[in-house]
């Protein structure tokens, strides 16, 4: 049997009522009556159902009733599902349908005709409120002006797109919201959107919920602040923390959710170099996200309990008797066998391993390849602050980059790391990997974090001794990299 033409993908999310509604009409209507031509002749489509939540019993009935859908299950969060049911497509065209919506029948011969267009590489339908109030045609009218003048149809006007455009742009990003317009925008730099004139009917129930008007004038403000560059991440804290509990758990949005999202997608995993922190290491331990799959805790020649503590804590302990902060770090990676983001954080517990999420969050949404926080010189001395900023101004005056800081609390893209082939040992680790991504044009970023003061006594800045000597290697290090930068390429 021939591939389908266009394969539905469906989230779905304690909404088996409406997701009934929705695959009667489908199933109802998935069978050929005239001829197609060549291109279309594939069987019309397949549906494909993404459940976020595998115990709930009316989706059981309806996988039942249904048995030529195809049903699969993943962790919540409608951008992490529909990602899951495109992979199981089989069609040319991916179709993605919330579940309380329903297009009016017409839309497969719309998509058909859209199919037949080479320079077409997706579109949506028409958006229509099932309700007959004023305010609804008024909200109608709204979106169609968006669709038209700004080319941004929101996911429950049925977006479709071409399945390898879709699969070579990477698939929805793991917002937390505004995933469908940011997948929009980068579907429109790979060609041109065809927006029908065939009605997708969306089930008012936000609107009677929330009031028309209030949440109307939300989506609005929303679509603006994510315009002008206000993270997702940040607009779903305002707009999800607004909602009553039950709202809240039905979508999984909170912190915690986010950690879940990150542990099911990705293998997210931590190098913490070590030396004589056994004040600190327990306790920052405890306090790792849970998203975290891996731990590797690099003791670099204690005398004290640090081995002992963070191996009764879970992490995985490797021992480097070459004493240095470079030579920790790769240490730490020669024990991972593979993953997909490498964080590096310091033992000494000055971070808050709850920003991690920050860092993690642009290298999954692919914004970036290695992602940096910001320290501000907060809760740091004098003598470190400046010595950072000597450094930094040296590195963006010889190289054009605009860093503001050498935190040791970054999160890089394992593929990416590969790239730079890292090989300093001491504290010019931070300084050579920042070098080498710019000069691989990394997608870098830098971004606030919180600090606090350490426990213990820095090998750095606790005596005048490792300042001056930490120091020097910093700056010959800038010098290397400034003097053999010529002879460095890097692998695309």
């Amino acid at each position: 049997m021939k591939n389908p033409l266009v394969s539905i993908v469906i989230p779905v999310l304690h909404d088996a009522h409406e997701l009934e509604a929705l695959l009667s009409f489908l199933l109802q209507g998935n069978t050929p009556n005239r001829q197609v031509d060549d291109l279309t002749s594939h069987a019309y489509y397949e549906v494909i159902v993404v459940n976020g939540d595998p115990a709930d019993p009316g989706i059981a009935r309806l996988c039942q009733r249904f048995q030529t859908v195809r049903w699969t299950a993943s962790e919540p969060g409608r951008g992490r599902q529909m990602n899951v049911g495109a992979q199981l497509a089989t069609g040319q065209w991916l179709l993605f349908l919330h579940a309380d919506t329903c297009p009016e029948p017409g839309w497969f011969d719309g998509i058909s005709r859209v199919a037949r267009d080479p320079d077409a590489v997706g579109g949506a339908l028409c958006f229509k409120l099932q309700t007959s109030i004023l305010f609804a045609r008024i909200v109608e009218f709204g979106v169609a002006w968006r669709v038209r003048h700004m080319g941004l149809p929101y996911g429950d006007q049925g977006i479709f797109v071409r399945r390898d455009v879709f699969e070579q742009l990477g698939g929805y990003r793991l917002f937390l919201l505004m995933e469908d317009v940011d997948l929009v925008r980068r579907i429109r730099r790979c060609g041109r959107m065809v927006f029908l004139n065939n009605p997708i009917y969306v089930s008012p129930r936000r609107w009677e919920r929330e009031g028309w008007t209030r949440r109307t004038v939300t989506n609005i403000c929303i679509l603006a602040a994510f315009l002008i560059g206000i993270s997702p991440s940040r607009l779903a804290r305002l707009y999800y923390g607004k909602k009553n509990s039950e709202c809240s758990q039905t979508n999984s949005f909170s912190h915690e959710a986010v950690a879940d999202s990150l542990r099911w997608t990705r293998r997210i995993q931590v190098i913490i170099p070590a030396l004589d922190e056994a004040d600190a290491i327990g306790a920052l331990l405890t306090e790792l996200p849970e998203f975290v799959s891996t731990v590797v805790v690099v003791d670099n020649g204690s005398k004290d309990e640090t081995a002992e503590i963070a191996r009764a804590a879970g992490a995985t302990v490797v021992r480097e008797e070459y004493r240095g902060y470079g030579s920790a770090c790769l240490a730490g990676l020669g024990a991972l066998s593979t993953a997909d983001v490498i964080v590096f954080l310091d033992a000494d517990r000055s971070d808050y391993p709850s920003d991690m999420w920050k860092l993690v969050e642009p290298i999954l949404g692919n914004q970036a390849d290695l992602v940096m926080g910001d320290r501000a010189g907060v809760c740091r001395p004098l003598v470190a602050r400046v010595g950072t900023a000597l450094c930094v101004g040296l590195i963006n005056r010889l190289w054009g980059t605009r860093y503001c800081d050498l935190g040791p609390f970054r999160a890089v893209r394992y593929q990416a790391l590969t790239r730079l082939e890292m090989s300093a040992l001491t504290y010019g680790w931070t300084i050579e990997m920042q070098v080498k991504a710019a000069e691989a044009n990394l997608k870098i970023l830098e971004l606030p974090i919180n600090q606090r003061p350490r426990l213990g006594k820095s090998k750095v800045s606790g005596s005048l001794n490792g300042t001056i000597r930490a120091g020097v290697g910093m700056l010959l290090t800038i010098w290397s990299l400034w003097r053999t930068r010529n002879s460095r390429s890097y692998v695309p």
